[in-house]
């Protein structure tokens, strides 16, 4: 029985299902379609084959702002970026700030075409469980698309070309870790640094998570 009505087994069973929090990136959130129901059932997004009505997800706060009753995050988890509300319990994010990390449990929700978050609870985090995120993510996102592609063995190709990548991908990301004084290192002195492609290095770096910009031209790394 919920709110005095009764379910039949089957509809209770997916009600609750859709309560569950999955985890999911911010990609995924913006690039799904959002649900309007009818009735007790709560709206949803129909993402990476679920209908997800609560989610859970680990990102840096890299903007803080209040508009008229309501306060607003902005979220970045390396795959995109997306706000995160509070209308009613204002004191929620007090001690929340630029920079932070956090994981949020919350309800998607879209206005306008926009979509964003309305916030249930959220907690400042160890930047370390944002890269066990990370990490579980990928490995989830493996599996999904082995089983389209029939568990097919992918055979290793890592050309020169590869391995001098990855070799200019840690030499960018070491230094910024090196650089860092705690604001974050510019754009514009890691050019400086005469990288081939380093352009092309940080943005692979960003859409993978292992850095982040925490304000225009500022890049911090993600550990």
């Amino acid at each position: 029985m919920f709110w005095g009505v009764n379910f039949l087994p089957e509809e209770e069973q997916r009600f609750q299902k859709r309560q569950t929090a999955y985890k999911i990136r911010i990609k995924d959130i913006l690039n799904s379609k959002y649900i309007k129901t009818e009735g007790f059932y709560p709206n949803y997004l129909e993402a990476n084959d679920r209908e997800v009505s609560r989610i859970n997800i680990i990102g840096v706060v890299v903007q803080k702002s209040e508009i008229n009753n309501y306060k607003i995050l902005t979220i970045d988890d390396g795959t995109g970026r997306i706000s995160a509300r509070v209308f009613e319990n204002n004191t929620l994010l007090d001690k929340i700030g630029v920079s932070d990390i956090i994981l949020i449990i919350g309800r998607p929700r879209e206005f306008s075409s926009e979509k964003y978050i309305l916030i249930e609870s959220i907690k400042k985090i160890s930047p370390a469980w944002a890269k066990v995120r990370k990490l579980e993510l990928e490995k989830n996102l493996r599996g999904d698309g082995a089983k389209k592609k029939g568990s097919k063995a992918i055979s290793d190709k890592h050309s020169i070309e590869e391995y001098a990548a990855e070799l200019c991908r840690n030499r960018v990301f070491k230094l910024i870790k090196e650089i860092d004084k705690g604001e974050g290192v510019s754009i514009e002195e890691l050019s400086s640094r005469n990288i081939k492609d380093i352009d092309k290095v940080i943005n692979n770096l960003l859409k993978e998570g292992d850095i982040f910009e925490i304000k225009p031209g500022k890049l911090k790394v993600l550990e």
